[in-house]
């Protein structure tokens, strides 16, 4: 019955709505199976033809948020992630972010000779013999892939890179992303050992399911911190919604109440322990 409609993508571009892709984004979230069994149910009898995937998403998440708060912000993490935007400098503080978590010291912004020109790396991750150089593609829009091209550009800059003065530390390129990456991009990159990071990569588990497991949460992330004080705070480099913690003097300043950051404090608790 649900194929009958089509709804328009974030790219213009139409597609028949399928339950199933809603169901499994839904469990992603960590909600009971019979729960997002329900909610899409609920869903799927309000959606009419011609609906666009942004309000399908708003209906789904604002269920969610029913259930769970920490459901719904792991439901809506990919547009959280979005959220650090329209500019690309603040996910390659988040990405060099998730490179300290699992033990690197990073550099950002960095110019670096090649053999031939120099190139401008965004992350510079390195960690006993190890040593990454990370290129971070950010896109604004949801449906936008990382093609075969992408890949290709990487890894050439990677082979420049590793003949230059600094080359002979460098063990790997790492290609990050808020989206995901083409069929085409990820046996290439598997086949010439470029190190991919995104929705759909690795295989193993994908970049964004990591960044659970590791409870790095952008302050994007946060419902109860005012949109101004989140643009506010990332212009001041604080990126995870952790590092919040120790800007509670910046909030007061701002006017936030003794109440509103209590909530804010106790938001963050429920991302970064789980307290359900």
């Amino acid at each position: 019955m649900s194929n009958k409609f089509y709804i328009y993508k974030s790219t213009g571009s139409t597609e028949p709505f399928s339950r199933k892709k809603l169901f499994n984004s839904l469990r992603r979230s960590g909600l009971p199976y019979q729960t997002c069994h329900n909610i899409t149910n609920k869903v799927s009898c309000d959606i009419k033809q011609g609906d666009d995937t942004k309000s399908i998403y708003r209906k789904a998440l604002k269920l969610v948020d029913q259930e769970s708060h920490f459901a719904a912000v792991q439901y809506s993490l990919k547009k959280a992630i979005f959220d650090l935007g329209p500019a690309g400098h603040n996910f390659e503080k988040y990405v060099a972010r998730y490179f300290n978590a699992i033990g690197f010291y990073t550099q950002t912004g960095l110019i670096i000779q090649g053999q031939w020109v120099r190139h401008e790396v965004d992350v510079k991750a390195t960690k006993d013999q190890e040593m990454f150089y990370v290129e971070c593609k950010f896109h604004n829009k949801t449906g936008i892939k990382n093609d075969i091209k992408t890949a290709l550009y990487v890894k050439s800059r990677w082979d420049d890179l590793k003949k230059g003065p600094e080359g002979k530390n460098l063990t790997g390129f790492c290609l990050a992303t808020n989206t995901n990456f083409t069929k085409d991009a990820l046996v290439y990159s598997e086949g010439t050992g470029l190190k991919l990071l995104g929705v759909n990569a690795p295989a193993q588990k994908p970049f964004i399911e990591e960044i659970k497991d590791l409870h790095l949460y952008p302050i994007t992330s946060l419902k109860r911190l005012p949109k101004h004080l989140k643009m506010y705070l990332l212009s001041k480099d604080i990126i995870l919604a952790e590092e919040v913690i120790g800007e509670i003097p910046l909030l007061e300043k701002f006017g936030m109440s003794e109440k509103e950051i209590e909530a804010v404090v106790m938001e963050i608790e429920i991302l970064t322990r789980k307290i359900v």
